[in-house]
């Protein structure tokens, strides 16, 4: 009875396609989790927008200051925002943009909200 097992060549070449395989997956595993901690710092950044535009439809002040900006702490970061006013052809309208960054990146806008506020009528 001949036992006949796998040679060195064989285990060499099964080694090399399972190592492959694994840094594929690897490598697919890294990014879908560095894609799922860009979509929560997105998720975040929105709510700050909307949160600030919502502030910013409902102050009854027209036109209102042209720039403004704060910090917010949401989700256990700290986060800048960015309000703009900007003149349209419509004098009785304002254009208004909200931006949003992490604080630790400031130059880097995560999320930017744009919208169109009317003046009160009174």
């Amino acid at each position: 009875m001949i036992k006949r097992g796998f040679t060195l060549l064989e285990l060499l070449v099964a080694m090399a396609i399972f190592a492959t395989a694994g840094m594929a997956i690897m490598q697919v595993s890294s990014a879908h989790v560095r894609n799922l901690s860009q979509l929560d710092e997105l998720t975040v950044a929105r709510y700050i927008a909307d949160n600030q535009m919502q502030l910013a439809l409902l102050d009854n002040e027209w036109p209102g200051k042209d720039k403004q900006q704060g910090e917010v702490e949401m989700a256990n970061r700290k986060w800048l925002w960015q309000q703009q006013l900007i003149k349209v052809p419509d004098e009785d309208l304002r254009q208004v943009e909200i931006s949003v960054s992490l604080a630790e990146t400031p130059q880097q806008l995560v999320y930017e909200l744009k919208s169109y506020k009317g003046k009160p009528g009174g």
